[in-house]
């Protein structure tokens, strides 16, 4: 299992990751990859959000559900993995409205 995220993570000359079910900070495998796939989700949002920016469209709790996401990843403190796929699902439906607003953005201008 290596994490994207974790300070934890084993670095060795065998490779860097740790190697067994759990992570040294306790975290399971299918946490760090909902993890890892809320860090990428986010970027698209993070995307999204300058893109609609630059049409002068901005969306406060867009910012919000983001840093959210972000923080939620950063800290070894919480590795319910329930939590996780309802985040990825808000993260990806801002993402989607903010798309739409630079789409709209962009064709008014056009």
């Amino acid at each position: 299992m290596f994490c994207h995220q974790c300070e934890q993570t084993d670095r060795s000359p065998e490779g860097d990751g740790c190697f067994s079910g759990r992570g040294q900070c306790g975290k399971d495998a299918p946490t760090s990859d909902l993890q890892d796939l809320l860090l990428y989700a986010a970027k698209g949002l993070a995307q999204a959000s300058a893109a609609a920016r630059g049409f002068g469209v901005s969306d406060a709790v867009a910012d919000h559900v983001l840093l959210e996401a972000v923080f939620s990843t950063l800290t070894n403190v919480n590795f319910d993995a329930d939590r996780f796929e309802p985040m990825i699902r808000e993260v990806v439906a801002f993402r989607e409205k903010l798309l739409a607003a630079a789409a709209d953005g962009a064709r008014a201008r056009a």
